[in-house]
């Protein structure tokens, strides 16, 4: 996260943590999607999972807000420290032949920014109500990170070499 001002509204505030959540959702759809292409189902019901995880707190902070004039912020306006949001990944971190464990760790990375972009608000907003949701929104990262670990900690392929093709694709030279 690479805001310059510390966010000094709760308006601006929910609409940055809205659309942090809808486009990790929608992410992680997109990496479901792509891995049930490539007939990797195991690793495509993770992300879909993850992808209800965002949903989940996408309504949440929805029904927060309801009634609030929210900020309508262009994409190319939030100050993100990538062009993507804390809690999205590239389509280039994805491999058709990833494993489960692979595919969590790729989250795990994902919610370990969105919690350091929820706590780093709640740490330099000077909004006592901004700096407890934040706070909320930082422990409920923090929850996820933490079954993230546990998942990967239990998943059977953590240790497999994902990336052997045994029937690599014949590309044209």
């Amino acid at each position: 996260m690479n805001l310059q001002q510390p966010i000094a509204d709760m308006n601006t505030f929910l609409a940055y943590a809205i659309t942090l959540e809808e486009e990790a959702a929608e992410r992680y759809d997109e990496l479901a999607d792509a891995l049930e292409i490539h007939n990797n189902p195991k690793v495509s019901r993770a992300f879909r999972t993850l992808a209800e995880f965002g949903r989940k707190h996408a309504e949440e902070i929805i029904a927060l807000a309801a009634g609030l004039d929210l900020p309508n912020i262009s994409p190319w306006e939030f100050e993100w420290d990538d062009p993507e949001s804390p809690e999205t990944t590239s389509m280039d971190a994805v491999h058709y032949l990833m494993n489960t464990a692979h595919a969590l760790e790729i989250a795990l990375a994902n919610e370990l920014r969105a919690h350091a972009f929820y706590h780093r608000i709640s740490q330099d907003t000077r909004d006592a109500e901004i700096k407890r949701i934040a706070a909320d929104f930082a422990l409920e990262e923090k929850e996820h990170v933490a079954l993230l670990k546990q998942w990967i900690d239990e998943c059977p392929d953590s240790t497999e070499d994902w990336r052997f093709d045994p029937d690599p694709a014949n590309l044209p030279e």
